[in-house]
């Protein structure tokens, strides 16, 4: 995270651009990427920045016991910016959690695996 914040103050949109390449486990057409790219442009620094201290700092694993929910983990396990052993954690520490890993996807499940991604969240919310 220290690399994105850096990268915040030095070049913004080139932080961008590398944060997307990390983003997608499968290569998106150069429109989709365009399009990703303004997304994270449209934030304002500050908040960008803010938000990497955060997933940097923050650590929220003992209150995973506490969440008693129907919950459905789906996580990429290509993902290079949240690395699959933190899925399988939250699926330790939730109780009754479910877990579905996606071999071929990166941290963007929905754009790498979406027919898989879509047909099993509906399985979910349907149960």
């Amino acid at each position: 995270m220290d690399g994105l914040i850096q990268g915040t103050y030095r070049d913004r949109a080139n932080m961008l651009a590398d944060f997307g390449d990390l983003f997608f486990g499968k290569k998106p057409s150069e429109a989709y990427a365009s399009w990703f790219h303004a997304l994270g442009m449209e934030a304002a620094p500050h908040s960008t920045v803010n938000c990497a201290r955060t997933l940097r700092d923050a650590d929220l694993r003992g209150d995973l016991g506490s969440i008693h929910v129907p919950t459905l983990i789906l996580h990429g396990k290509k993902d290079e910016i949240c690395p699959f052993e933190l899925a399988e954690q939250l699926h330790t520490g939730i109780p009754d959690a479910h877990i579905i890993p996606f071999e071929e996807s990166g941290h963007s499940l929905f754009h790498d695996e979406s027919i898989k991604f879509d047909g099993e969240l509906l399985r979910f919310i349907s149960e």
